[in-house]
């Protein structure tokens, strides 16, 4: 087994792990995930594509079974918007390395968590629409379906800014960690 998938399964697990974690701590408060923000992060981090979408599917799945599920169609959906950050997590990497701009790093992930934000509030929500008998089926019915889903939505941005916050700042601060220690140790 080579270095890098040995590093990208450990960390699999650690994030899989935390995100549990977080996602059964952070029960009780509705749309505050984790999710979205792991699924970026660990899109970052590994180097397989595979085991990134395993991080976010796994904290979702086993939390579910712990929670309960709910309508096929809604629940798949959240899956999938929930999973989507991965595919811009090596994107954002690539444009870390090529660019030096601190400001540039933080807003690049702060507009990616909050596009995702948005992509799953979207999404989610016309599921909600298209798979209930609480709307009806016409403009008017969709529309009041985001319009109720608002509150949920502050949440969602809450959580997703938050957590990709604290993960890419602490990866950011782990980083510079390193770097100082590697200087210190050359120069003794």
């Amino acid at each position: 087994m080579n270095k890098n998938l040995k590093i990208d399964l450990i960390t699999t697990l650690l994030l899989i792990c935390l995100g549990l974690v977080l996602r059964l701590t952070l029960q009780d408060y509705p749309n505050v995930s984790p999710v979205a923000a792991l699924a970026l992060f660990a899109g970052y981090l590994l180097h397989s594509r595979t085991l990134a979408i395993v991080v976010p599917l796994s904290v979702l799945v086993v939390s579910d079974l712990y929670f309960g599920g709910y309508a096929p169609v809604v629940m798949a959906t959240v899956y999938v918007f929930l999973a989507l950050p991965v595919v811009a997590g090596r994107p954002l990497r690539s444009l870390h390395q090529r660019h030096q701009s601190h400001s540039l790093k933080t807003a690049s992930v702060g507009g990616t968590g909050l596009l995702f934000a948005i992509l799953f509030f979207l999404g989610s929500n016309l599921a909600v629409w298209g798979a209930s008998s609480y709307y009806t089926r016409d403009w008017t019915g969709l529309v009041e379906c985001y319009t109720a889903a608002l509150p949920f939505f502050r949440q969602t941005l809450i959580g997703d800014l938050a957590f990709v916050s604290v993960f890419f700042g602490s990866y950011a601060m782990f980083r510079v960690w390193i770097n100082v220690q590697s200087r210190q140790a050359v120069t003794q």
